[in-house]
Parts: structure tokens; C-alpha cells; sequence
């Protein structure tokens, strides 16, 4: 049987049900050292006494360094339950031959579900009015706009991977007309999902009523939702970031939301946890929710069986899903 390691920082109770870790333990010998703070000296042991063969890793596991790898030329696969694999292993480790796995496209459909709510909290104005409700005890208010609906919009999604593909399955319903920017994502997949290509980013922003923002954490998007884009977009525009607060420039953003012209939604923040006194907090055409966007703990789940059937695929020699390469590892947060 396989040896294996487990080093999940926190949470792994909500990953792995009782019934699972029992699954677990049918598949391999199973070292468990979960929430234990390991160095780098530590782990490279800990991987040696275990003679692991497979690393289950999550939040707060430690990091596998070059040297940790190097000291352990029996480990051959990192199981990570949860999504970014940066903080927790080395590129190069990857790029020597560690196979690694993590949650893939499951994240998806909670963290786009959040979007839509993002959309359609800004279009009903539910900040405003739950403002007027809750604290001026009041009701309708004549010289306000109005409550808007979602039906027929047109929405951009700046980013076009898994997050953003989902999101399109949500919009169907609702029968808007939606366009996409992705330098990265090949033709075939806009095809296939019936989404229109748009190669510049400042016309993605100005032909869409709606933005939503599924772009990854990298150098290339610090701060390229900047003046220049927010001012393309059309009065009463509406933007929605559920991916990573550094893509847009907070100060520009906050400047167009005071003059009114445009709404937002934001589960993400350059600086979290969002500081009591920042300048988005208050504005009642700003939908706030404190990174919660996905995914929601009771799906923790779905990640904690993923990795057993990867496991299981692991052991039996059948292919894995959801692998992380090194092309992969660049683009992922």
C-alpha cells in the first residue's frame, strides 16, 4: 500500500468527513501530522518518517521547498485540497516531476454563483435600500433611480477561465448578451460556450452594461483596472470583482463611485481584512461582502472527495484530474 502524509494547516475536518478519512485509510498507510507547524526541517522529516510517497497538503500546510523535495526522492505526488499551490510548493519542484493535483474547476459554480448575486445586488440596489430600510426607516424613494433587472443586459467578463465559464452557464436564463476578454483561453472555447471575443480590455469595459472580473492575481494585472478603463465605462455601469482586489486601482474606483455614475460589487480588497476606516466603506452604490465570494464551507466537501478519487486514481496507475503543471501554476492564485 501507498504511503501518504497529511499536513493540512486547518479546516480538514470540513474537507474530509469521518466516512472519508475512513475511505482514506483503505487507500493508503496514512501518516496524519494535520495542524501540526512544521519548518522546512521538520516537514523534510516528517515526509522521511512517513516514506511518503503522496503529500496531502491544504491551507496552512507548509512549504515544499527545493530542499525539502531534494531530501525525498520517494515523494512523487502533492494532493492539495485547496486551490493555490504557491504558498505551498516550489515551481521548480514541479518542474523536477512532482505531479500536483488540487480542487480544479469546483471552485466554479460558488465563487460565479457570488457574482451573480454581486450583479444583481447592484442592479436592485440592495445596499441603498437595505440602508433606507434598516436605518432611515423609510420606504420607497421617488427621486432615487430605480430597481433594475438582470434580463437582456450585456455583461463582459474580463478573465475567461472556470470561474467566468460558470458564470455563463448562470446568465443563460436570463438571456443576456455576454462577451469575454482572455488573451490566454484559445478560440474554441468562446466558441463553444457561445461568448464573443474581445481583444481589447477598455472595450470589453465600454460595450457592457455589466463587468465581471475573473482575471488572475499576476504581475501583468496589477492595477489594469485603472482611470483610464473605469472612465470607458458607460453612466451606471456596473463592476464585479470576485477574483483579486489588486487588479483594480482602489483610489480610481473610489473616485467614480462618489461622483455616482457607476455601482460595484466587491468580495476583494488590495489590503484584507478591508480597514474600518477605508474610503469604500459607505457608499451606498458599493455592494461590500468580506471575501466570502466561494467557496461557501459546506462545499468543502466536494474538494475532500475530489482528492480521495484522485488518490485512488493515483494508486490503481489511472490518469489524475485537475493536475497542476507549471504553465497552470503561473496563472493560478
Amino acid at each position: 500500500m501507498v504511503n501518504a502524509l497529511m499536513v493540512v494547516g486547518r479546516n480538514v475536518e470540513q474537507f474530509l468527513t469521518p466516512h472519508m478519512r475512513t475511505e482514506l485509510g483503505q487507500l493508503v498507510n496514512l501518516t496524519d501530522r494535520n495542524g501540526e507547524q512544521l519548518d522546512e526541517l521538520a516537514y523534510a522529516n516528517a515526509l522521511q518518517e512517513a516514506r511518503a510517497e503522496i503529500v496531502i497538503t491544504g491551507w496552512g500546510a507548509p512549504f515544499l521547498s527545493t530542499a525539502v523535495a531534494a531530501a525525498n526522492p520517494q515523494l512523487k505526488y502533492m494532493c492539495n485540497l485547496t486551490g493555490g499551490v504557491r504558498s505551498m510548493v516550489a515551481r521548480e519542484v514541479i518542474a523536477a516531476g512532482l505531479t500536483v493535483t488540487n480542487w480544479g474547476t469546483l471552485i466554479g459554480p460558488t465563487v460565479a454563483e457570488a457574482a451573480l448575486v454581486g450583479m444583481l445586488s447592484c442592479l436592485r440596489r440592495t445596499t441603498r435600500v437595505a440602508f433606507l430600510m434598516h436605518e432611515e426607516k423609510g420606504w420607497r424613494q421617488g427621486s432615487e433611480k430605480p430597481v433594475e433587472s438582470l434580463f437582456y443586459q450585456t455583461v463582459g467578463l474580463h478573465g475567461f477561465g472556470n470561474i467566468a465559464r460558470s458564470l455563463v452557464r448562470l446568465l443563460e436564463p436570463f438571456e443576456c448578451t455576454v462577451s469575454a476578454y482572455d488573451p490566454y483561453v484559445p478560440q474554441d472555447v468562446f466558441d463553444r460556450l457561445g461568448v464573443k471575443r474581445v481583444d481589447d480590455l477598455k472595450t470589453l469595459y465600454a460595450h457592457n452594461r455589466i463587468v465581471s472580473i475573473h482575471a488572475p492575481k499576476i504581475d501583468a494585472t496589477y492595477h489594469v483596472v485603472d482611470a483610464d478603463i473605469l472612465s470607458a465605462m458607460p453612466d451606471g455601469g456596473i463592476l464585479v470583482n470576485t477574483a483579486r482586489g489588486h487588479i483594480i486601482d482602489t483610489d480610481a474606483l473610489v473616485a467614480e463611485l462618489r461622483t455616482g455614475r457607476l455601482l460595484a460589487s466587491l468580495d476583494v480588497f488590495e489590503q484584507e481584512p478591508l480597514p474600518p476606516d477605508a474610503a469604500l466603506r459607505g457608499l451606498l452604490n458599493c455592494h461590500l461582502t468580506p471575501h466570502t465570494a466561494g467557496p461557501t464551507p459546506d462545499r468543502y466537501v466536494d474538494f475532500g472527495r475530489a482528492a480521495i478519487d484522485n488518490i485512488g486514481r493515483y494508486v490503481r496507475g489511472e490518469p489524475l484530474q485537475h493536475q497542476v503543471d507549471e504553465r497552470t501554476y503561473d496563472l493560478i492564485t
